[in-house]
């Protein structure tokens, strides 16, 4: 057997990659790995080659923009069973503002599978779980080769296309292994990293959950995917908190979510809506796409807000955001983009130990960098569209720039962390979505968001009777015991914090505007500059305008 690769389009988003895989026969297979911006797979194509096959990675249109356009000679296009459901449903939209080709001819490619699959009689893909974003797979390519010298019992090699990855689960989809049942010899690295990502998702979190609880009207603006996403966790904390939060899906965000099998009690899909005032509501969250606040459902929705000083209108951009428009509502753009940490992708690499390293998804600079991070194993960092053969007469080659030495001390090292690698491996490649979500998996910080909106238990600005006893006390049943006695601690600490604070305390006037009234929390905003600290306490004296 002999393997190669060739970049797609290096020159663009760099990830996608033609591979070929060519039989001591001379039979060959040429499989499409993603099929991004200015992929012309027709143009890579030799007179005498056939494409057997295109892998999609998951549904974010700059791994599917040219999808329709590259399915030639009958190729499947394989993906996860929820892929092939997100693509029946963003396809036709996403055709609305792209220039997509014929995309019946790639909805009828489509052939979603959950297990091994052949190409070849020596060919075998399956996809494996990739977290990221829903439905996410990574594949593996199976081979044989009865001239293996790296595993002469079963001549059988294997290749790793992550695609975008995270380790973390997205909304219950499980992320990517770190270990499989088999040697991982070869690894196709997309390595797309942001390691700010879980600080993000814990702002825009704690930031959309203290405008709900006060009463505001929250509208989130972002990928119909993300969007998804975002609304499980946010339904799953706010049941770990004990809170009611009503939260509304529309549109394409609705129909991804409804097509997905979601079903959180506390989430409405709404795919269509004449009105915008449908589906906002004081104390809840409505989820929108796209995340442009200019275009689409996001314009319809920040027009009604927009006027509301209480509301709150929060833009999830994948990219820096394209701005958004003046207006009397509380605006923010936070950066999500859920992809691993640079520390992550180490750890993959060091934990896989393969032979071989592809870097995708990167050019220049970047390329650069990775091509020089691992050296216990060969990495590519090509920035070209030449064919490269990875794997030949029964070996995994060296790139033809390495130095025969230097390529000994590899091959070295390899085997030393081939001999470090744990032996646990997961019992299953299931890639299909897994119960129950866990939170702190995903990356939330359930503690710090418990310590800034669970109830304690007793009330300490609650109304006392003559004998000092706390009016309205619930009675508590016995295994809250501890729970009411962490409770009394917390609140004696804060009196005695209150008491130091009201004899160093300071007065000044601002002005300040209700945005939410009623029985329950009221929020205020204030009008003048004043120099106060996140969580203290203050003394309000009100005087109606």
């Amino acid at each position: 057997m002999r393997v190669s690769y060739q970049h797609a389009n290096v020159h663009s988003g760099n990830e996608s990659t033609l591979l070929r895989f060519t039989t001591e026969d001379g039979t060959r297979a040429c499989v499409l790995v993603d099929a991004g911006d200015n992929v012309d797979v027709e143009s890579m194509l030799g007179d005498d080659e056939y494409l057997n096959a295109i892998l999609l990675t998951h549904a974010h249109i700059d791994h599917y923009q040219t999808l329709a356009r590259n399915v030639h000679h009958s190729a499947s296009i394989y993906t996860s069973p929820a892929t092939a459901t997100v693509l029946e449903q963003s396809l036709p939209e996403a055709q609305k503002d792209n220039n997509l080709g014929d995309i019946s001819v790639a909805l009828d490619a489509l052939e979603p599978i959950d297990d091994w699959t052949s190409i070849l009689s020596t060919l075998e893909v399956r996809p494996v779980a990739a977290g990221h974003t829903p439905g996410a797979a990574g594949f593996i390519l199976r081979f044989r080769d009865e001239n293996s010298s790296d595993d002469p019992l079963s001549g059988e090699q294997h290749l790793l296309v992550t695609g975008d990855f995270t380790t973390r689960p997205c909304a219950g989809y499980p992320g990517l292994e770190t270990a499989y049942p088999f040697d991982i010899d070869c690894v196709l690295l997309n390595v797309s990293n942001d390691d700010s990502y879980t600080a993000a998702l814990n702002e825009s979190l704690e930031t959309v959950l203290e405008r709900a609880f006060a009463g505001s009207r929250v509208v989130v603006a972002t990928s119909s995917l993300t969007g998804v996403h975002y609304a499980t966790l946010l339904a799953r904390v706010a049941t770990e908190l004990e809170r009611e939060l009503p939260i509304t899906l529309v549109g394409q965000a609705a129909k991804l979510y409804t097509a997905l099998e979601y079903d959180e009690p506390s989430v409405t899909p709404v795919e269509v809506f004449e009105r915008p005032a449908e589906v906002l509501e004081d104390g809840g969250v409505t989820i929108t796409g796209p995340e442009s606040a200019t275009t689409g459902s996001s314009r319809r929705l920040l027009e009604t807000v927009g006027d509301d000083p209480g509301a709150l209108f929060l833009q999830l951009a994948t990219g820096n955001g394209d701005g958004i428009p003046n207006t009397q509502c509380t605006t923010q753009s936070v950066r999500l983009c859920n992809h691993p940490t640079l520390e992550t992708i180490d750890d993959v690499v060091r934990s896989l130990a393969p032979i071989e390293v592809v870097i995708k998804h990167a050019r220049g600079e970047t390329l650069n960098r990775f091509q020089r991070r691992f050296d216990r194993c060969f990495t590519w960092g090509t920035n070209d569209q030449d064919i490269h053969r990875l794997y030949e007469d029964g070996r995994w080659n060296a790139p033809g720039w390495i130095p025969d030495t230097t390529a000994s001390q590899i091959r070295r090292r390899h085997w030393e962390a081939v001999q470090e690698q744990s032996l646990e491996a997961p019992t299953t490649l299931d890639v299909n979505r897994r119960e129950p979500i866990t939170l702190e998996a995903e990356g939330v910080n359930l503690d710090v968001l418990e310590e800034t909106f669970v109830r304690t238990v007793a009330d300490p600005y609650a109304s006392t009777d003559s004998d000092g006893v706390t009016a309205d006390t619930e009675t508590l049943p016995a295994e809250t015991e501890s729970l009411e006695e962490q409770s009394l601690e917390a609140e004696l600490l804060a009196r005695l914090d209150a008491i130091d604070a009201k004899l160093e305390c300071s007065e000044e006037t601002v002005r300040a505007r209700v945005l939410s009234g009623g029985e329950d929390e009221q929020f205020l905003q204030l009008l003048d500059q004043a120099e106060l600290e996140a969580g203290e306490v203050i003394e309000l004296s009100i005087k109606s305008a």
